[in-house]
């Protein structure tokens, strides 16, 4: 059991959650893409809490959900801002990117193992929303800021915090959670904004 990490993934997991359901009911893709990711990031995160505090039964399914929220959640909250900003998405090619999204996942996690494949799509994600919410700058002024925060919190927590080791008497995998907490938070902010 690790206790700091079990309650920094329930705390991950209750705000997504929480987020998630925000949109719920909600029938435009920004806000779909929203509830599936944070959905997604929210399970994930709450399987890890059960890791963390020592039981094991569910690895498997926590496992896969990790690499479903990084392959598939951070890509959908990516998805909401270029509707936003870009190009409108029609509800058939919102399924497509999905079914995709969720095929290549399963390609490069277990028939052709590509590690760096959800920092990729993740990292072409929140430049997404950085770039989505600089455009949106300074109109919806509130809005831009939230996706900008998020984005550059994501892009923190994931390329230069990470999962391994410590800093100082903290795991860095708490402070990723943490980063995320925040980042979900504002991201999800700034979709609600926007819609």
């Amino acid at each position: 059991m690790v206790l700091s990490t079990f309650l920094s993934d329930l705390f991950l997991s209750l705000v997504s959650l929480s987020v998630a359901y925000r949109f719920v009911g909600k029938s435009a893709i920004p806000s779909r893409s929203a509830l599936y990711g944070f959905a997604i990031i929210g399970i994930s995160a709450g399987l890890g809490a059960v890791h963390f505090l020592g039981f094991h039964a569910l690895d498997d399914i926590y496992r896969f959900f990790v690499g479903l929220a990084g392959c598939l959640g951070v890509p959908l909250l990516g998805l909401a801002f270029f509707h936003f900003s870009f190009r409108s998405i029609s509800e058939k090619t919102f399924f497509l990117f999905i079914g995709v999204l969720f095929g290549l996942y399963l390609v490069f996690s277990y028939v052709a193992p590509l590690p760096i494949y959800s920092t990729v799509v993740g990292g072409i994600a929140m430049a997404i929303v950085l770039l989505s919410s600089i455009i949106r700058f300074p109109k919806h002024a509130n809005a831009a800021i939230l996706g900008i925060v998020g984005a550059v919190l994501f892009i923190l927590a994931g390329l230069v915090i990470g999962t391994k080791g410590s800093t100082g008497p903290i795991l860095n995998v708490d402070i990723f959670h943490v980063l995320l907490v925040i980042a979900n938070y504002c991201i999800g902010q700034g979709i609600s904004k926007l819609s």
